[in-house]
């Protein structure tokens, strides 16, 4: 890693879809094991936004404005650059699997020519766009998340995840450049379990809009995870001991809430930093440094992606643990530490007791600190995310362990979602 912080560089990616008999297949991309960067990885069709890609002459062939490209992506990013990262994700999904999401009156051989010639540099998109006089059809991707590289990596991407349907009648993925080693249909939950396995490597934000899109079997409900308004981040003491940063982007999807806490006097514990996105991560480390303490652990109540999407950046960035509850590894794509029910984490200078609380999710724990009374209970009082499709739940074990947590008797109850 690199001492001086680099600079984000803008990104656009997409995970394309398509219908199968056994639910919605995405695809991925592999890229070769002799890249320089992303090495071997699973991916989605995606790269850097180029400035050509904030060219007046592709704007004019958009089927949205740039006001509608901000207002879409959560008004994170100023108009024109959110309608550069509009643009960008078309032609980075036509270069790396020939997809257009495009409308041209043109031969599919002309499509296949100028494809060719962009893959090869040797023309640019505004200048293909024309020549095909070709309608961007920016109103089929819908915004997903924002993830942003954390500081310390030498390589940073400011990155904007789109999904989009494969349109009637496209031509069969193919690939034209060497970047690409092969392209595979996955469903999400397929991806993510050959991720476990270790016969695919993915990158968090890749495994995370996999987990966005695992419970999905509605192509229309797509619009049920899209980015709602930035809101503000919120720091209070709800307890003793304890603070609150209300994260506004839980999963990286703005307008989607997610509660984190520290916990502890100067030692801390960090639970559920959801938000990938840099500020509110950035406003836990200046509590803790005007505090005159250190962050020692992350701890996950349960690893839905508005839960968990900060740790592992920022704990390679601090060199601390992440844990997490049994069967919470299988959908992160990085080492934890497994921590079960009754087990007591003593790495701050509170204690805090692991409850196993089964019901929204198999992993789902709750962190109860029995001196001062105060339970953090995750989604176990049933607020979830505001922006995402959860899995199916088991609401004999919910009720199950709403009782356990009764018996703890807890002074205080501090959920992962704002009422």
């Amino acid at each position: 890693m690199s001492a001086d912080p680099a600079v984000p560089i803008p990104a656009a990616t997409v995970a394309l879809l398509r219908e199968s008999s056994t639910g919605p297949e995405v695809l991925l991309t592999h890229r070769p094991a002799t890249m320089a960067f992303a090495a071997g990885m699973h991916v989605f069709p995606g790269g850097r936004v180029d400035a050509d890609d904030a060219s007046a002459a592709l704007f004019s062939r958009s089927a949205i404005g740039s006001d509608d490209a901000a207002a879409r992506l959560g008004g994170d990013l100023p108009p024109d650059a959110a309608h550069a990262a509009h643009i960008a994700a078309i032609r980075e999904l036509w270069e790396e699997s020939g997809i257009l999401l495009g409308e041209a009156a043109v031969t599919p051989d002309e499509i296949a020519a100028a494809r060719a010639a962009l893959v090869d540099g040797s023309a640019e998109f505004a200048v293909l766009a024309e020549r095909l006089d070709l309608r961007l059809r920016t109103d089929l991707l819908q915004p997903l998340s924002r993830w942003v590289t954390p500081p310390g990596y030498p390589r940073r991407f400011d990155a904007h995840f789109f999904a989009a349907l494969l349109p009637d009648g496209a031509e069969d993925a193919s690939i034209a450049s060497g970047e690409v080693v092969s392209l595979e249909w996955f469903r999400p939950s397929d991806a993510l379990d050959a991720m476990a396995d270790g016969l695919i490597g993915l990158w968090l934000p890749t495994s995370s809009t996999l987990q966005q899109l695992e419970h999905l079997t509605d192509p229309a409900d797509l619009t049920r995870i899209a980015p709602g308004g930035v809101g503000d981040i919120v720091v209070d003491e709800p307890a003793s001991d304890v603070v609150r940063v209300v994260m506004p982007a839980g999963g990286g999807v703005a307008g989607q809430p997610v509660c984190a806490y520290l916990v502890g006097q100067r030692r801390f514990v960090l639970v559920d930093p959801g938000d990938p996105t840099g500020p509110a991560l950035e406003r836990c480390l200046e509590v803790v440094s005007a505090r005159g303490g250190a962050i020692a652990a992350i701890a996950l109540t349960h690893a839905d992606p508005d839960h968990h999407g900060g740790a592992e950046g920022l704990a390679e960035r601090l060199g601390v643990p992440v844990l997490a509850g049994p069967g919470a590894a299988r959908r992160l794509p990085y080492e934890i530490v497994e921590v079960g029910d009754g087990d007591v984490i003593h790495v701050g200078d509170v204690p805090l007791q692991v409850v196993a609380t089964p019901g929204p999710r198999p992993d789902h724990l709750c962190f109860f600190d029995a001196i001062g009374g105060v339970a953090l209970i995750g989604d176990l009082d049933g607020r979830r995310g505001a922006r995402m499709l959860p899995g199916p739940s088991d609401e004999d074990a919910w009720a199950s362990s709403r009782s356990r947590l009764d018996a703890l008797s807890p002074n205080v109850r501090l959920g992962g979602h704002p009422a």
